[in-house]
């Protein structure tokens, strides 16, 4: 497929609960660096969230449509509706601000 799950699902998550997606590259330092961060933001929020994750350079046109203009790139998409993009944020996030941004409190 396309994206790969970044935290195994134990078939109990919300049918309608948001989607973040991870889009990073393979080269990426800050990719890497916020990788484990993301498993365990991922961890934490349980069947709340469905994260996947997306490379950047397997799949540029992905990319190219989602106007992806620098690494990493997460985005939340609204669970009920998933072509509906609700928020995006580039760069590298701790943790706790990988969970305030998918629970909508994120302060820029």
């Amino acid at each position: 497929g396309v994206v790969a799950a970044a935290a195994t699902s134990t078939g109990g998550d919300a049918p309608h609960s948001p989607i973040l997606l991870d889009v990073y590259a393979t080269w990426c330092g800050p990719c890497k660096f916020m990788e484990p961060l993301l498993l365990e933001a991922a961890e934490e929020l349980g069947p709340t969230v469905r994260v996947v994750k997306l490379d950047s350079d397997k799949y540029p046109r992905i990319s190219s449509v989602l106007k992806v203009g620098g690494l990493p790139t997460l985005i939340r998409f609204d669970g009920g509706d998933v072509s509906k993009e609700v928020e995006r944020m580039e760069g590298v996030l701790t943790k706790d601000q990988i969970i305030d941004f998918v629970n909508g409190n994120f302060k820029r």
